[in-house]
């Protein structure tokens, strides 16, 4: 183990959140080791403001809850951890854990089926604790008091170097928890850090096990990667790796036959990762619309050339979409009903005369359909005339929108009026 002190890091106390030292302080004063841990330290290093505050301390979980009591909530049971609240901020408070199971000194359960693990609560000292995290800058301890920092695995080195180090035997380590290809890819764009060789090496064979993980788990880590700032880049990186093509099977076959889809990617990654620069808003609904769009529009054409209505056939082609794509990667039913309205107006986008221009306009996802029609034309240049339409009927007063919707020809409508009986009648 080695042991930096402030005046070889450069980090002060000061620099980690006030609600993460107070727990600090406090497992302490009950007699407990506490430390934060992980990404904070790694990213105050690499002179980036952190997102969390993690701590990691020697209680066990029920030790925690015994600390801070009603402002402790325990979570988890692949892993099992505490939230607790101080103020308004929310700090996730682990337990040291162990790489074994046989260790009498440790308490917990690990369940690990076919080398993947399914739960991990074994708990243990603070160097085992080091070896059961993913990558050696993730595996760094800070101690506030001392403002030292502790390394077990020369995580402190490999951040110095730039480079993105795997603990332990990369097939092992993937093989046990597959997101961990996946996290090493969202780091190494992230932080910019270079893979290092035999973990590079060793994705793309092991892509397969992506296929272990629950579906649900792989939409969130995808939200991660794709909304980090650095989309274009990761999605070239899960492309060389393999990772694209098993998530994403049929899109990625698509795409080799037509190579202009990934133009259509890489813009839309382009302006998502434009978008988060400047602070703007992305959504998973907008993201997802774009990945799968390939896929559907290929069945859309399919369902239509066997003479399915558009409107009919654009339904069914996302349904359909969405019944294959949950083998891979499940999208939350709230995101699929975006998705499916983002699409739908790609057809209504067609109709721009009549009274139903009005209420596409008002659709409340009219915003981010547009955009991907604007997207869309970058690839079909016929639908050019169209996206200058559509950009300029939002521009232009009212008096002229019912110029272009009706072109002069709008009917105005009469009340007839009535006769009047005649007397008596």
């Amino acid at each position: 183990m080695r042991t930096y002190s402030k005046n070889q890091h450069n980090l002060s106390r000061e620099q980690f959140s006030p609600a993460s030292r107070t727990i600090i302080q406090q497992l302490k004063d009950h007699g407990y080791e506490a430390y934060v841990v992980g990404g904070a330290i790694r990213d105050l290093l690499l002179n980036k403001t952190p997102k969390d505050f993690d701590v990691v301390t020697s209680a066990t979980p029920e030790q925690i809850k015994s600390v801070f009591r009603r402002r402790c909530r325990l979570i988890g049971r692949r892993f099992r951890l505490a939230h607790v609240y101080i103020d308004r901020d929310l700090i996730e408070v682990a337990t040291f854990r162990s790489a074994s199971s046989d260790d009498t000194e440790n308490s917990g359960d690990r369940l690990i089926r076919n080398g993947q693990i399914i739960r991990d609560n074994v708990y243990g000292r603070i160097d085992q604790d080091a070896l059961r995290r993913d990558f050696t800058a993730n595996a760094l301890y800070f101690d506030p008091d001392e403002e030292t920092i502790l390394d077990f695995v020369n995580g402190y080195k490999d951040i110095g170097a730039r480079t993105l180090n795997l603990i332990g035997e990369p097939v092992r380590r993937f093989t046990e928890d597959p997101v961990r290809m996946l996290r090493a890819v969202r780091f190494a764009v992230k932080l910019g850090l270079q893979l290092q060789p035999d973990c590079a090496a060793a994705i793309a064979p092991n892509a397969h096990c992506l296929g272990n993980v629950a579906p649900a788990r792989l939409f969130d880590e995808l939200i991660k990667i794709f909304h980090s700032g650095y989309a274009e880049d990761a999605f070239a990186l899960l492309r060389e790796h393999a990772l694209f093509a098993q998530l994403f099977p049929e899109v990625e076959r698509i795409m080799e036959e037509k190579s202009e889809y990934e133009t259509l990617f890489r813009t839309a990654f382009a302006n998502t990762d434009k978008r988060i620069a400047a602070g703007k808003p992305v959504t998973p609904v907008f993201l997802f619309s774009v990945l799968l769009w390939p896929q559907a529009e290929q069945l859309f054409r399919q369902h239509r050339h066997n003479g399915l209505p558009e409107f009919d056939a654009m339904n069914l082609a996302a349904t359909q979409v969405f019944e294959e794509q949950r083998e891979n990667i499940f999208v939350p039913r709230v995101i699929q009903a975006g998705i499916r309205h983002i699409w739908v107006l790609q057809l209504r986008f067609l109709r721009n005369r009549g009274k139903r221009v009005f209420s596409t306009l008002a659709h409340p996802r009219f915003r981010a359909a547009y955009d991907f029609l604007l997207l869309r034309q970058i690839i079909q240049p016929e639908l050019a005339d169209l996206a200058q339409w559509w950009t300029k009927i939002q521009e232009v007063s009212p008096e002229e929108k019912r110029e272009m919707i009706f072109g002069g020809g709008e009917k105005k409508s009469r009340r007839r009026r009535r006769r009047k009986k005649p007397a008596g009648s």
